[in-house]
């Protein structure tokens, strides 16, 4: 690790959660053939209304051509589906959002990260996804999936220079993999000469974002402030989708206070998630004040929005910072209102937790996700680097939400 933004990235690579505070059965791996070679992190959940299927998009971990297996990966986004609730899980045989390999440089980057020269070798990663089914959207647009892009060049993580969330919409999840991607959501930082698809850069999708989150949002609702934008990096998104709106939730760096907030977006159907007109932004859902009384760490990561029997959820990662920003399982909050910001807390103003997931200790495990009658209850993620080959897993915590 050379600075705080390697290992900021470091742990958007390695999510996970886990088995379950007085939960007397064990967690059981998710195991399936055609994931990456080094495994399967990272599951986003969705079911089709049509048929029941539920699909999971995650993040598949390959070696990569330029570096051993200790030392970098290469990480893409895979589609899996299961007919029995997630009882058993098949690959859906598509990259949905590939990772690219390739020389980079020279390009312009921000101090104190180095230059990164010409013939750099760069790695623009794709994790952290998120798929929902939206009900309001054109009927050829109603399966969506955005993720984190970004690029590692010569094994430093130019997270503010080079990063965006991007998406991907299509009529079935199937057709994902051949849909066109748009660079969608952007912070504080990017680089304007990210957007060259050839030399130096060769980015994998070109031009600007369509929304800078930072800057272009117009609405904000009472209480919060735009200015909480301003000097975001955004990453880790969570996407949800009801018959009225689409709701997003993000991880936010805020380069200028320091802090790390989750926030909280809403967009009314029928959204056209391109337009920043659209978008509301509903304020801080949890700051690093929340995670420390809630959880006795620095901050929360990796939101994830559920419903359950007509309630809303929010699930997160506690993060330790003073142990490399180690992830921390899985905390569920129950919204108040999802529509103004609101979650349930006591008359001290403390979060109350509806339910909680660990994993095996001593891991990194959080970036959980959860679906309503999903076999298993709340999933989770896990890196176990003395495992090989597979230090990338899946894990049914058998916890569920109340």
């Amino acid at each position: 690790m050379k600075n705080s933004l390697i290992i900021v990235v470091s742990v958007l690579l390695l999510a996970s959660c886990g088995g379950g505070s007085g939960n007397s059965l064990s967690p059981e791996r998710i195991t399936f053939p055609g994931g990456g070679e080094l495994g399967i992190f990272d599951p986003s959940i969705a079911r089709d209304p049509v048929n029941g299927r539920v699909w999971m998009s995650y993040s598949s971990v390959d070696s990569s051509v330029f570096y051993s297996t200790d030392i970098y990966w290469s990480v893409s986004v895979r589609l899996a589906w299961s007919d029995d609730n997630g009882g058993t899980w098949q690959d859906a045989g598509v990259v949905a959002a590939p990772f690219f390999e390739t020389l980079v440089g020279p390009m312009t980057v921000t101090t104190p990260q180095p230059s990164i020269d010409a013939g750099s070798t760069g790695t623009w990663q794709s994790e952290t996804s998120s798929l929902i089914f939206d009900p309001g959207a054109p009927p050829e647009e109603r399966w969506k999936l955005i993720w984190f892009q970004y690029l590692n060049a010569d094994l430093w993580s130019y997270f503010l220079d080079y990063s965006w969330i991007a998406m991907k919409t299509a009529s079935t999840p199937l057709d994902l993999a051949g849909a066109t991607p748009v660079k969608l959501f952007g912070g504080f930082g990017i680089q304007p000469e990210g957007g060259i698809i050839g030399s130096p850069v060769f980015s994998p999708i070109g031009g600007s974002p369509k929304v800078a989150l930072n800057a272009d949002l117009k609405r904000a609702a009472v209480g919060s402030s735009l200015s909480d934008l301003t000097t975001c990096v955004f990453a880790e998104p969570g996407l949800a989708a009801t018959d009225t709106a689409v709701y997003l939730s993000l991880w936010c760096m805020d380069l200028l206070v320091p802090e790390e907030n989750i926030l909280h977006f809403k967009c009314e159907s029928p959204c056209d998630m391109t337009d920043a007109a659209g978008w509301e932004y509903l304020g801080k859902l949890l700051t690093s004040t929340d995670a420390l009384a809630a959880t006795g760490r620095d901050h929360f990561q990796a939101p994830a929005i559920v419903w359950q029997d007509g309630r809303s959820y929010l699930l997160v990662t506690p993060v330790d910072n003073t142990l490399t920003n180690r992830y921390d399982g899985c905390r569920v909050y129950e919204f108040t209102d999802v529509n103004t910001n609101v979650l349930s807390r006591d008359a001290g103003d403390q979060l109350l937790e509806m339910a909680r997931a660990d994993g095996e200790p001593g891991t990194h495990h959080g970036a959980c996700e959860a679906s309503s009658g999903l076999d298993g209850g709340i999933i989770y993620s896990q890196f176990d680097p003395g495992d090989t080959p597979e230090t990338f897993r899946i894990f049914k915590s058998q916890v569920g939400i109340p």
